[in-house]
């Protein structure tokens, strides 16, 4: 469960990655240019290099755009990850976009990414995909790079409403698909069979270098209403969490009881039309 120090953690370090994607994409403005036939697979792993002379304009004053296309053979995830290839430069960051068939937005713009040892969490990026879907990545990065795609079946589920919700077994893993412009909510149920506190572990694979982009998680009473603050966002950079539930006293804080026994829910969802990707979600007592 987040705490304010962890919010001002998370936010600070939003803002230095803010001021690393400046200093690197102030110096040149980008040129709509590409190296013609980069793609991905459609399942599997697969790779597009862009070499150092690939990165920059003939004069050296623009990047280039790179645009890789990628049609999905089936409904699931697929995984960037980013390496650097250069051989004048120990990292490589940029910039990436995840757009429609038709080269429109879908996912955060111009998504900061780079290998550089102090910043690993913008290592990897993950997108919601749909069967037969195209897609294209407009990346641009600042030194050679190798771009790994890495593709994982999922299927969305169809609980999207309380009244549909899946029945999630106590210490048993789902993992679940947020599809990119999949709008729908997935919901699970548990039941608590005796009085004890509820323990939520959650985890994504996700997209966005902010903290407006992710996958939203929430604890609810049997009403489907959410349980205090038991909701936690899981995001690229804080893709991990653990929330809580259970009944304070309201004279002494400090004693605390489990809830009652009965149906509750998971409630995950994306935090804005930018996000999508794959969570697993797994709870418990104590």
């Amino acid at each position: 469960m987040k705490t304010s120090k962890t919010i001002f953690h998370r936010a600070l370090s939003m803002l230095l990655t803010a001021a690393m994607v400046v200093t690197l994409f102030t110096v040149a403005a980008p040129a709509e240019t590409q190296a013609a036939g980069l793609s991905f697979k459609g399942s599997g792993k697969s790779t597009v290099k862009i070499a150092d002379k690939q990165c920059y304009t003939s004069d050296g004053n623009d990047f280039k755009t790179h645009w890789i296309k990628f049609k999905a053979a089936q409904d699931g995830t697929i995984t960037l990850k980013f390496d650097c290839a250069s051989s004048f430069s120990y990292y490589s960051a940029g910039r990436v976009t995840f757009c429609n068939s038709k080269k429109s937005i879908i996912g955060q713009k111009d998504e900061f990414w780079t290998n550089n040892v102090s910043e690993k969490k913008y290592y990897t990026t993950t997108y919601g995909v749909k069967k037969k879907q195209t897609y294209y990545f407009k990346v641009q990065c600042n030194a050679g790079t190798k771009i790994t795609a890495t593709t994982k079946k999922l299927t969305k589920t169809k609980a999207n409403s309380k009244s549909k919700a899946k029945n999630l077994k106590k210490k048993t893993n789902v993992t679940g698909v947020i599809p990119a412009g999949n709008n729908k909510v997935d919901w699970y149920k548990i039941k608590v069979t005796s009085k004890a506190k509820v323990r939520i572990i959650c985890s994504a694979q996700t997209n966005g270098s902010n903290l407006k982009n992710g996958i939203r998680v929430t604890f609810c009473n049997t009403n489907g209403k959410r349980w205090s603050n038991a909701q936690t966002s899981l995001t690229r950079s804080y893709p991990s969490d653990e929330l809580f539930a259970y009944m304070v006293n309201r004279y002494d804080q400090s004693l605390t009881y489990g809830v009652e026994p009965g149906t509750y829910y998971i409630k995950v969802e994306r935090m804005s039309k930018a996000s999508s990707g794959s969570y697993t979600i797994k709870w418990t007592t104590f």
